[in-house]
């Protein structure tokens, strides 16, 4: 049996709360590519996961992660072809990742995670990003003046944050960019696709269209075969703190949610799918 390590990369709003829930539920009713192990022994806290799974059952959505809180998930996991692996899947405030781009300091445990990791999850949310029509020539000015442009605007480029996100993380981790990475697999999975027009693009598509910088970025330092571009609408519908949706209630949240395959095509019930292909075990 294998321990392999996970990183999430999801600042706020991104719906790593929300996936993260629904990960768990799937995993205990309607298990897919992935599902939990019953022989792992003494069970693991999975409280954080469970109030998340809890709110939704209840119709309305989890709050958002506290942005100081850092804490290891491990997951008992088994592939369908009978791989069992044990997954340390990190939950903590979406602050903290925006924190690292904008003060440009990675904490050691950072570091460690990233370097370990066999897998990097990319969480996007296209609808909550802000471009700028001169993102190109944004991207050519040294980082103090990115960092004073953007404080200037109010607001970075999405492009040129996400760019400089992964520069920075690369760097601290210790991953060369001087050949295309294989290691760690890369997943971009864009949230809340379901917020989206209708498309008969592939994610990837859609991804190069809106956010064609960062696409580039990706293209041009990981392997082919080591990136894939998800939709994912974690809860299928838009729900709020206090929204208590009885369609929601009535179907379970564990039928709610589907992933768009990087290839297009039919939607998929299975949320394991994007993090089987992270691992490797798809």
């Amino acid at each position: 049996m294998r321990s392999l390590d996970g990183v999430v990369l999801g600042g706020p709003n991104s719906g790593k709360t929300h996936y993260a829930g629904q990960l768990y539920g799937r995993l205990r009713r309607r298990p897919g590519a992935l599902s939990l192990r019953r022989d792992a022994g003494t069970p693991p806290d999975l409280s954080a996961l469970e109030e998340v799974f809890r709110c939704l059952e209840n119709g309305r959505a989890a709050d958002h992660t506290s942005s100081a809180m850092w804490a290891d998930v491990a997951l008992p996991l088994v592939s369908r072809g009978g791989v069992a692996v044990d997954l340390r899947w990190p939950d903590y405030g979406g602050e903290q990742l925006k924190a690292i781009t904008e003060h440009r300091a990675v904490a050691s445990r950072w570091r460690d995670r990233l370097a370990a990791a066999e897998g990097w999850a990319l969480l996007v949310r296209l609808q909550g990003e802000v471009t700028y029509p001169d993102a190109v020539a944004e991207l050519t000015r040294s980082p103090i003046e990115r960092q004073v442009a953007a404080a200037r605007a109010g607001s970075w480029d999405a492009n040129a944050r996400l760019v400089e996100m992964l520069q920075l993380l690369l760097h601290v981790s210790e991953f060369g960019v001087t050949q295309p990475l294989s290691r760690p697999r890369l997943a971009v999975l864009l949230t809340c696709y379901d917020e989206l027009a209708p498309s008969n693009l592939t994610p990837r598509a859609v991804l190069s269209e809106r956010l064609p910088l960062l696409m580039s970025f990706i293209a041009a330092n990981w392997m082919p075969d080591a990136v894939s571009v998800w939709g994912l609408s974690s809860l299928g519908r838009p729900l709020t703190l206090d929204s208590e949706d009885e369609q929601f209630i009535e179907d379970g949240p564990e039928r709610q949610g589907w992933v768009l395959p990087p290839e297009g095509g039919p939607r998929s019930e299975d949320l394991t799918l994007p993090l089987a292909w992270l691992l490797g075990l798809e």
